[in-house]
């Protein structure tokens, strides 16, 4: 038990570093800073277009009122609103399918790019962040091995440093990787939300201008 009990008093030592914690709190302000800028950006740039949207559009689209369609796209602050007319000025009746669906995808791809900015910078955290971590704890653990090799067993401060180590790395990866999965799920849910509305929209449209 007094062995045991000095490992805990060494560890908790380490973890106190000012050095390494610095560190660790540095990485998690730059990961918020991106966080929040993209929960903003999404906030002010993308909002809902409305129930009736869809069939407001369609109807009007049907009845040949192009124009007052892209009006209505005008109206509404939203990446949905803003591909719909878009696709509306470059397309029209009599189109060959594969034109329209051309015309879809460059759409889709312009309105989105803004959106999808960063969200790659995020998912590059998720993936490596525990793998910083799990590096770390091998490193640790080699390092209280080796401790061990070298001065035996007796004495838990020889493997505290390493094992402190191991565990200060894992925690700070699971720490900084967490958040960006939460944040980055959410934001990737809206994004194709967007993306199955602007094609589901579209997709009608064609089929009017195909009748």
């Amino acid at each position: 038990m007094i062995e045991v009990n000095r490992l805990m008093d060494e560890s908790e030592n380490i973890l106190e570093d000012p050095d390494k914690i610095e560190e660790v709190e540095n990485i998690i302000r730059e990961e918020e800073k991106v966080i929040l800028e993209r929960i903003a950006f999404f906030s002010r740039n993308e909002k809902a277009v409305g129930n009736t949207f869809k069939e407001e559009i369609l109807s009007l689209v049907a009845n040949k009122k192009i124009d007052e369609a892209r009006n209505l796209c005008a109206t509404k602050k939203s990446c949905v609103a803003s591909a719909v007319k878009k696709f509306l000025e470059k397309a029209e009746k009599g189109m060959e399918v594969q034109d329209y669906e051309f015309i879809l995808k460059e759409i889709t791809i312009q309105e989105t790019s803004p959106y999808e900015s960063r969200l790659n910078l995020l998912s590059s955290i998720i993936s490596i962040s525990p793998m910083l971590g799990l590096l770390g704890t091998v490193t640790g653990m080699i390092k209280a091995f080796t401790n061990i090799s070298k001065y035996g067993a007796g004495d838990a401060a020889i493997v505290a440093d390493g094992i402190a180590e191991a565990l200060l790395t894992t925690a700070a990866g699971l720490m900084i990787a967490i958040p960006v999965i939460v944040v980055y799920n959410y934001l990737n849910r809206r994004l194709e939300k967007m993306e199955n509305e602007i094609d589901d929209i579209v997709t009608n449209i064609i089929n009017i201008f195909r009748r």
